[in-house]
């Protein structure tokens, strides 16, 4: 029993040796964004952000950190993504990788070219994770690189902040797996030189975000405008806090309403096989009222919700216009149709795009709620001059 005992303890120490293949800390170079553009002769340029560890803490905070930015980005060009990011890791002191990445940001040119490559790489690199953000960038993506990170220590952090704070559309990898047709909505970032007051008055990169990109069979093939982009946060359900400014029904003054709350329901019709109904539920809180309208009455906030709906439906309406114009089923109608009539649409899958185009009809219906209307009823201008 002893002498087993003996060889146990001898050949257990073996069994906790640690993963020979494992990489150091040290040895790794974080990937924190990804930057793709079109290059010349058919190729693309990848362009990858990374956060360089000895300027994380400043030497005057006591670290052994180094002055400048914590941040460096490193660019190259090739038939494909892989051969592209390979020459960049030859030219570095440490291994790439790719577990940090949180956003991929594709030029303008190479959306409308096609973005089905950079997909490829992307779901089958088994470290980079699917559920990282993808933005459109007009001009050079790498751009967005040179950006003043005024809040914030590393530029891509700023584009990432937008999808957070649901200012533009959160797009993912995986949303474009699962898409019929490739066909997808994804934010498109604007950008602009401008004197910062941060900077003491010198001019920088401002990004903020902009239009919305239409893509069908992954490519690029059309844009929403800002205002009509919102229509995408009601039908992707992600409306919370956001602002509607309406003119009033008496005097078309302004009237601000926050939405605090909104469901959005899409269902094939019953009796029509290319029919959708959608149904949206709103509530929301008056913010800010440049009218005479007299919130105190009943009958004028059932008009002042009326007036709102209008316009919400009014906006989803044009969205879907503009995808429809283009074959882009942005908004997966053809999903729908898939779960709730797989029959029907076993007998259009193939020709979905057409049948979107020209059969497809889409009936909004909005109802809006006005909850509060803050510490006023009316506002407190009204009030002086009633007296």
């Amino acid at each position: 029993m002893r002498k087993r005992l003996k060889w146990l303890f001898m050949i257990f120490p073996l069994f906790l040796t640690g993963c020979w293949s494992q990489l150091e800390l040290n040895e790794r170079a974080f990937v924190s964004g990804i930057y793709i553009d079109k290059a010349a002769n058919g190729h693309i340029e990848v362009s990858l952000s990374f956060s360089l560890p000895n300027r994380l803490v400043p030497g005057d905070l006591g670290g052994a950190g180094t002055s400048g930015k914590p941040y460096s980005i490193q660019s190259a060009t090739g038939k494909s993504f892989t051969e592209a990011y390979k020459k960049i890791q030859a030219t570095l002191t440490r291994s790439i990788s790719w577990g940090h990445t949180r956003i991929i940001v594709v030029s303008e040119d190479m959306a409308k070219e096609s973005i089905e490559d950079i997909l490829e790489f992307v779901v089958r690199e088994p470290s980079l994770n699917i559920n990282q953000t993808i933005l459109i960038a007009p001009g050079k993506a790498k751009d967005i690189e040179n950006l003043t990170p005024v809040f914030e220590r590393f530029p891509s952090s700023i584009p990432i902040s937008f999808t957070q704070r649901k200012v533009t559309v959160d797009t993912t990898p995986k949303d474009f797996l699962e898409a019929v047709n490739g066909d997808m909505i994804v934010g498109l970032l604007s950008k602009k030189k401008m004197k910062m007051l941060s900077e003491g008055g010198k001019e920088g990169l401002f990004v903020k975000p902009g239009e919305m990109a239409l893509f069908h069979h992954y490519k690029m093939v059309g844009k929403l405008d800002t205002t009509v982009g919102r229509a995408a946060f009601w039908l992707r359900n992600l409306i919370k806090g956001s602002e509607i400014t309406i003119k009033s029904p008496t005097d078309q003054k302004l009237i601000s309403l926050l939405v605090m709350e909104a469901h959005t329901k899409i269902r094939p019709s019953k009796n029509e096989p290319f029919t959708f109904n959608v149904e949206i539920k709103s509530k929301a809180n008056i913010s800010e009222s440049h009218s005479n309208l007299d919130l105190s009455s009943i009958e004028r906030i059932k008009q002042l919700e009326r007036a709102a709906e209008k316009q919400i439906r009014n906006r989803i309406e044009a969205a879907l216009k503009t995808t429809k114009e283009v074959k882009s089923d942005a908004f997966q109608f053809g999903a729908y149709l898939s779960w709730y009539k797989p029959k029907i649409w076993k007998t259009v899958k193939e020709d979905w795009p057409k049948v979107y185009q020209d059969k497809v009809k889409i009936n909004v219906n909005v109802d809006l709620q006005i909850q509060r209307l803050g510490a006023e009823n009316n506002p407190f201008w009204k009030k002086e001059r009633d007296l």
